[in-house]
């Protein structure tokens, strides 16, 4: 192989994902629904061979990575540059919530959201750079084979927004579902997606459609 493959995908669900409450650096575990989503994500992806599988240190991500690593007996390898965006203050709230207690922050957040400066929290523009700083690294160090990533939904949006050339602003058009993938093929300077947010090996799940939050 003469290209890099670049495998990205989101963690598996958590309680707070499920009540729509933001999470950020709050270190939530996997419930069984996630556990499930990362063992069929490990199943689809088993006869692949990973050169290296890369996540954020929060355990809802370093655990999804460990399952689907498991197969091909190899260490996944905790990345600081890959953790979720700190919320600061909106961390263990509920999206009502924030709605409520910060309209003018969160009406910011929907319309131009690599604008956004978190109350008590990470700037957007900050985040942005340091994902896709830590994705160069990636790409530097290795040419070839396969590469995966697990991480959280805004670091998968900065990562698909710069790899297809788009503005951060615009990460409200790729959605990253829970333990669904995509895949970019890498030659040089050269990005082509192959794959965005494939989930049709949870479909066996049975779970109703995600939201993306």
């Amino acid at each position: 192989m003469t290209e890099l493959e670049l495998i990205l995908i989101r963690h598996g669900v958590t309680d707070w994902n499920e009540g729509g409450i933001f999470r950020g650096h709050e270190d939530v575990r996997l419930n069984a629904v996630g556990i499930a989503q990362a063992d069929a994500t490990a199943e689809v992806l088993k006869d692949r061979v990973f050169e290296a599988v890369y996540s954020s240190p929060l355990k809802r991500a370093f655990v999804s990575a460990r399952r689907v690593a498991l197969p091909h007996e190899i260490d996944v390898r905790p990345h600081d540059g890959f953790l979720d965006v700190s919320y600061g203050a909106w961390q263990g709230l509920k999206e009502s919530t924030v709605k409520e207690k910060y309209p003018v922050a969160y009406d910011k957040w929907l319309k131009t959201p690599a604008k956004v400066k978190f109350p008590g929290g990470e700037n957007m523009k900050k985040a942005w750079k340091r994902v896709n700083s830590a994705l160069r690294e990636l790409l530097f160090m290795h040419g070839t084979g396969t590469v995966v990533i697990v991480t959280h939904r805004i670091p998968l949006k900065f990562m698909t927004t710069y790899l297809l050339r788009e503005s951060p602003d615009d990460f409200y058009k790729v959605k990253h579902d829970p333990c669904a993938i995509s895949i970019f093929k890498i030659d040089g300077r050269n990005y082509s997606s192959v794959v965005l947010n494939d989930s049709r090996h949870l479909a066996k799940l049975n779970l109703p459609p995600p939201k993306d939050f």
